[in-house]
């Protein structure tokens, strides 16, 4: 299938020519609206023709302004000729192709549902074809596609509803890839996401258990070095309580040598004293 751009693609007739931003033909709708709209009124009101009050005066009048580009003059026309004569559906046609022209679109597709209802086949088939452009210029391509395929099911030989039919399904399957892949970049997105957070946890869990080795690790340390200081503290006091005792050994033993020594010192002076006292000898006294 041949794919086309939306702009310049989508066919209008020389009456709508400039409604659709230059993209959609009407294919003759307002004209041949027109002429159904004169039929209709001429058979039902033939008294009026010709009165501005008459519903005929006031669609003629809302046609001019219509045709000068005055949308909002001509959609007060069509309104005050609906009031007249509500059963018209040409009346809802053309003011439903005002509505569109003034970018009001969903009030424009409800005018053109009301004359879709129209018993005249040709109306019918007018108001579907231009709901169907009414409905893409909203982006609601899969109803554009239901009102151009009921616009053909009236009149199989429209050409431009064909065509319109066919840039429509082309638009839809573009819109329909486009969901698919963003859907697709959406789940794709959406695993990323769940990956980082995968790995953002594992490296969040790896953290954790490096910081319980260094607290551990810490602990063991700390423990240790109070096990040292303990050992060192008893080494401590068992130095201390040696040299107590050495101390104290020495000192007894300092006694011991000064009792040892006073008692050889004694004997040594009872030695000497006998010694002395076996020398003496008697001596003449000199007269």
């Amino acid at each position: 299938m041949r794919r086309r751009d939306f702009a310049g693609s989508v066919k209008r007739s020389a009456a709508e020519r400039s409604s659709v931003s230059a993209v959609v033909r009407r294919a003759g709708r307002a004209r041949s609206a027109r002429a159904v709209v004169l039929v209709m009124l001429v058979a039902l009101y033939p008294l009026l023709v010709g009165f501005g009050d008459s519903p005929e005066g006031r669609n003629r009048k809302g046609n001019r302004f219509y045709r000068d580009g005055r949308f909002d003059e001509a959609l007060t026309e069509y309104r005050g000729a609906q009031v007249l004569a509500p059963e018209l559906a040409a009346l809802a046609f053309n003011a439903g192709n005002a509505l569109f022209r003034k970018g009001e679109l969903p009030d424009a597709i409800r005018e053109y549902g009301n004359a879709a209802l129209s018993d005249d086949v040709a109306m019918s088939s007018a108001a579907l074809y231009n709901a169907g452009n009414a409905f893409l210029q909203a982006g609601q391509i899969d109803t554009a596609v239901e009102a151009f395929k009921g616009a053909l099911k009236l009149d199989p030989d429209d050409q431009d509803a064909k065509h319109n039919l066919e840039v429509a399904l082309e638009l839809l399957e573009q819109q329909q890839q486009n969901q698919d892949e963003q859907e697709q970049q959406d789940q794709d997105e959406q695993q990323n996401q769940e990956d980082q957070d995968q790995q953002d946890q594992e490296n969040q869990d790896e953290q954790q258990e490096n910081q319980d080795q260094q607290d551990q690790q810490d602990q063991d340390e700390q423990e240790q070095q109070g096990e040292e200081q303990e050992e060192q503290e008893d080494q401590g006091d068992q130095d201390q309580q040696g040299q107590e005792e050495q101390q104290t050994m020495s000192q007894e033993e300092a006694e011991r040598l000064l009792d040892a020594i006073e008692d050889a010192e004694e004997e040594l002076q009872a030695k000497l004293r006998a010694a002395r006292a076996g020398k003496r000898e008697k001596v003449d006294k000199d007269w």
